[in-house]
């Protein structure tokens, strides 16, 4: 008897004890995480924003990349990061990991996709911050080598089911182009106004040979659409090349100024999530910092423009992701209750048009024939 009334005090100042320690001790975070920013980067020179913006918090995530296999938070969770790993492959991977993870809830979250990028001469210079409605997958096709290309032709790159460049296609992957809310992009733009973007002696001085407007001038933040290739190019000719693809396949709204090889398979993985309900792909940002020019200069040799002339933009476009990049940040925050939280409606047609298969038009219609079945339903069982 003796012994069970021991035992018995002995239980009860066990719970004593760790209720006050349990009372006592910080609480924990509870799971899911539901960010109101999630910050994608896509190597480690792109991740400027750990310091800067407390993100001291590392949940570790199966199916990320072994370079980077952890999604940094500040302690709130209101703000979250991660890096992708490079080109296409990489990138889908990532995100599909992320976006499917039952710890985080990103119905409502905004993704600011931040990376440095090569840049058209025509709309932006080494240093320049873009804005994007398009991003075009340029790789999608043929390819002759230039050297054997017919005469007449401008470039060796052309269409699935096309005879020559320039046509139309009449068989898609789903992937080759998307576009984004133009509405949210109006609207963050604000917030980089006035911002003073980095640069430098040496940039500025390479960039005096283009001898025109934009790529001579400062750097700035312009509205420009991203190419998407695992193929660092470089050379007019197919650059060109992919400015007028960017006009063909977007009607003639589109504006090719930037390169980069990861955002259509970040963008794919999006859409799908964005149909399984885990994310709203209308709150997605793409924005590139110009760290080189796309073509040489004129009377410079393409292969000497790539590899060796003193460009000097890689500084500058690191750090300008941070400059343009942290102030979009702050905006959605400070403003989530009035204008964030409830979503900025994206321009008309958007839906139809935000991927080549117009899936988010079809998740519509579906919904809105489920939701008039469900009535239907509900009729029934109140007779």
């Amino acid at each position: 008897m003796k012994l069970l009334s021991s035992l018995a005090i002995l239980v009860s100042a066990t719970i004593a004890s760790a209720a006050a320690v349990a009372k006592s001790s910080p609480e924990k975070r509870w799971f899911p995480i539901a960010p109101k920013v999630v910050l994608i980067s896509m190597f480690a020179p792109e991740d400027v924003w750990t310091s800067p913006l407390g993100l001291t918090e590392n949940i570790t995530l199966p199916g990320l990349s072994q370079l980077y296999p952890n999604v940094t938070c500040n302690p709130s969770g209101s703000v979250c990061h991660v890096t992708t790993g490079e080109a296409e492959i990489n990138a889908a991977c990532t995100i599909s990991a992320l976006v499917l993870s039952d710890d985080f809830d990103l119905r409502k979250t905004y993704f600011l996709i931040a990376g440095i990028a090569g840049v058209n001469p025509y709309v932006g210079t080494t240093g320049s911050v873009g804005l994007a409605r398009y991003a075009y997958q340029f790789g999608i096709g043929y390819e002759i080598d230039a050297r054997q290309m017919p005469a007449n032709w401008t470039t060796g790159f052309f269409l699935f089911d096309t005879d020559e460049p320039g046509q139309k296609p009449t068989q898609i992957y789903g992937t080759e182009l998307f576009e984004l809310n133009a509405n949210l992009r109006d609207v963050v733009f604000e917030y980089t106004k006035g911002v003073q973007l980095n640069d430098t002696a040496t940039a500025a001085a390479f960039r005096q040979k283009y001898g025109f407007a934009p790529a001579n001038q400062p750097p700035s933040v312009v509205y420009g659409d991203v190419s998407t290739s695992d193929v660092w190019f470089s050379g007019s000719l197919l650059s060109e090349a992919v400015a007028n693809y960017t006009l063909l396949w977007t009607n003639g709204t589109g504006n090719y100024a930037f390169t980069a090889e990861e955002d259509n398979a970040t963008f794919e993985a999006m859409i799908r999530a964005h149909k399984a309900g885990r994310v709203d792909f209308a709150r997605v940002i793409l924005m590139r910092t110009a760290s080189d020019f796309d073509r040489a200069p004129p009377g410079l040799d393409s292969a000497y423009s790539l590899l060796e002339a003193p460009q000097d933009g890689f500084g500058p476009s690191i750090a300008n992701i941070l400059i343009a990049g942290k102030p979009i940040v702050e905006g959605i925050l400070n403003n989530w209750d009035s204008t964030f939280a409830p979503g900025i409606d994206p321009q008309e047609g958007w839906a139809y048009n935000s991927d080549d298969l117009h899936t988010l038009a079809e998740l519509r219609k579906r919904n809105f024939r489920e939701y008039h079945a469900a009535q239907k339903r509900v009729a029934r069982m109140r007779r």
